[in-house]
């Protein structure tokens, strides 16, 4: 059996996606300061944005949604920021 270009890219790409969606939650499933400590210990500089709640909340009860890497090309950890987006709750329930 052989597989057909045309129907093998959308195959890729769609696998590909649910690779990065079956793993964004493992990196957030203990909190953001897990999260952003981990990439610190990795050499990266982080910044946050704060996509929802209060950034008065312990970084312990908020959430990862996603790390923007705006400049991709291969270079030193120590020189590339990441841009966390954070998700806190807005209030304390």
């Amino acid at each position: 059996m052989s597989f057909n270009p045309r129907y093998f890219t959308p195959l890729l790409v769609a696998a590909g996606a649910i690779a990065s969606i079956a793993a964004a939650p493992i990196a957030a499933a203990d909190g953001a300061d897990a999260t952003i400590d981990d990439l610190q210990a990795q050499g990266y500089t982080v910044q946050i944005n704060w996509i929802n709640g209060f950034d008065t909340k312990p970084l312990s009860l908020c959430s990862v949604t996603s790390i923007n890497d705006p400049n991709s090309s291969p270079q030193p950890k120590t020189s590339t920021t990441l841009y966390v987006d954070v998700w806190c709750p807005n209030h304390n329930d």
